[in-house]
């Protein structure tokens, strides 16, 4: 048997634990905790980026408001849309709101890395051990990465679309420009999304976070996230419930729900390397 059989083989036997080890991990109940530091952080990064965009190019806010509606759940865009809506409103304070969004965001955010660190070590079967001290300004520095990573992609995709229909109007050169942008535009959301995963994957113990380490289940995560964005979309649009078990709570319900499923597939992906790990250790031990 090859190297290559060998491998496939592995991870194999790790994909068919890996439901399994979520159930006896607790995986779910991480990922609501998970949630809740989510919704705590992801608003103040959409106030960021409604400030910067009004003192950039205020003429852009509504089509940015609409593209940021357009990431959720159908039945949560009309909710989503007006609280950005409302959001934007406060222009007179652009500065301030970009201060208080972004200190918000990193306490958040920091909350949130602090828990995802604790589930990748419960996966791994290791205790953290390191003292408060040492631990909190390295999660302090990757919430500010995330969180950088996360605003400067957000704004650069947002903001040169824009750019480039007004490229293609001075130039006379039709949609050709938008035409290229909108191609090249999914394959850099991909590479970030790929990348915000592997950081947040390097929260986890030290043996974990080679890349050749955390590929394989940052790879199954952003897969899993692509098909939970779609299938739970087409089920909220077709077959949902939500409206008539929570009427107007219907919109936040889902977002929430949402929400829940994206960090457990992100969690998923995480167990996915565990159970890696866990069989290379067997495989030494042999």
């Amino acid at each position: 048997m090859t190297n290559a059989d060998g491998r496939a083989g592995r991870w194999a036997a790790a994909l068919r634990r890996t439901p399994v080890a979520v159930w006896d991990d607790d995986v779910t109940d991480w990922a609501a905790a998970l949630t809740y530091y989510a919704v705590l952080a992801l608003f103040p990064v959409l106030l960021v980026i409604l400030s910067i965009v009004g003192l950039t190019i205020p003429t852009a806010k509504p089509e940015v408001i609409d593209r940021l509606s357009q990431a959720a759940p159908v039945e949560s865009r009309a909710l989503l849309r007006s609280t950005l809506r409302q959001m934007s409103e406060q222009s007179s304070a652009a500065w301030t709101l970009v201060f208080l969004g972004g200190a918000g965001a990193l306490w958040s955010g920091s909350s949130y890395l602090s828990v995802f660190r604790r589930a990748l070590h419960a996966m791994q079967g290791v205790s953290a051990r390191r003292p408060v001290w040492r631990t909190a300004p390295r999660i302090i520095a990757t919430a500010l990465v995330l969180i950088s990573l996360l605003l400067t992609t957000t704004l650069a995709l947002f903001l040169t679309g824009s750019l480039t229909r007004r490229l293609g109007r001075a130039l006379d050169l039709g949609t050709g420009p938008q035409a290229v942008w909108g191609a090249l535009r999914w394959p850099v959301v991909a590479a970030v999304a790929v990348a915000l995963v592997l950081v947040l994957y390097r929260s986890g113990p030290a043996p974990s976070r080679p890349v050749r380490k955390m590929a394989p289940g940052g790879t199954l995560a952003v897969g899993l996230l692509l098909a939970v964005s779609l299938g739970f979309g087409v089920y909220t649009s077709h077959a949902s419930t939500y409206h008539r078990l929570y009427g107007s709570l219907a919109g936040v319900v889902v977002f929430l729900v949402w929400l829940w499923l994206a960090n457990l597939a992100l969690l998923v992906g995480a167990q996915f390397n565990a159970e890696l790990a866990k069989s290379a250790q067997g495989k030494e031990a042999g």
